[in-house]
């Protein structure tokens, strides 16, 4: 209903596809589906399916409602998510673990009920959603992090297991972009006050869009969109004290957005 997601759709539309989407919040959803069918050669390209991806019952709805009335799925994104800004140490339990319901779970419902799907039909590609720091943990976002982290050792055992099956399965690893993460981001003060996220140029959600429909049917096993991440990977592959060292500048930035918020209030 917004974002990366948002993009997608509209890009996907505009290829030719028919759109399925899924979000919790209705009103946006037909919002979106309007975009949809004007960007699409067809009418009525879109279908809004309002859904909870923490329920897995849900997810299979919508994965059942979709084969049911456009015959087949080709492509599937997991892409909900959000983050919370604080030490691993502070986190509080419950909401790391409904963060994990969100970002893992949700995802792991998605690929489960598309996977059953394409394997009948022999074809398919799903896209997995996590981020360059589901890769490399970065300070103050563990909890993003971690549930990113299994996200993406979830996509590498799936892309695997169905290889050979005519089923892709790709790990997509944006980095900041300009979406509305950070509106919902718990804490999401702390973005206002970092240097750092406030100056960092973020990446559009059309560029994310673009090159997940580009490599659609294609042997992808991962996608990593900016230089800066991949030279993050890279750095953090092959000399991990120095990615470390760099991660602190951020650490340094949102430790002092934190003090100043705690004086604040």
């Amino acid at each position: 209903s917004s974002g990366i997601g948002r993009a997608t759709a509209i890009e996907y539309a505009r290829s030719g596809y028919r759109v399925v989407l899924a979000a919790r919040r209705a009103d946006r959803l037909q919002a979106v589906a309007a975009e949809v069918d004007a960007a699409s050669p067809f009418d009525s390209a879109a279908t809004a399916m309002p859904t909870d991806v923490t329920d897995a019952q849900q997810v299979q709805a919508l994965v059942d409602q979709t084969v049911a009335t456009l015959g087949r799925l080709d492509v599937m994104i997991n892409n909900a998510g959000y983050g919370q800004f604080g030490r691993v140490w502070e986190l509080d339990e419950a909401e790391l673990r409904a963060i994990f319901e969100v970002n893992f779970f949700g995802a792991f419902y998605g690929a489960k009920a598309a996977a059953k799907v394409m394997l009948a039909q022999g074809h398919g590609h799903i896209f997995n959603v996590s981020s360059v720091i589901g890769r490399v943990g970065s300070p103050f976002h563990g909890a993003y992090s971690a549930s990113k982290f299994a996200l993406t050792g979830l996509t590498e055992a799936m892309r695997v297991e169905l290889a050979g099956t005519g089923i892709y399965v790709t790990d997509v690893c944006p980095a900041l972009t300009e979406t509305e993460f950070f509106d919902h981001v718990r804490d999401g003060e702390v973005r206002r006050r970092s240097d750092f996220l406030r100056k960092k140029k973020r990446m559009p959600a059309r560029t994310v869009a673009r090159k997940l429909v580009a490599r659609t049917g294609k042997r992808t096993p991962r996608i990593v969109f900016s230089a800066g991440g991949k030279f993050l990977l890279t750095l953090a592959a092959l000399w991990p004290n120095a990615a470390d060292r760099l991660m602190r500048f951020y650490r340094n930035d949102l430790a002092r957005c934190l003090a100043d918020t705690d004086e604040g209030s």
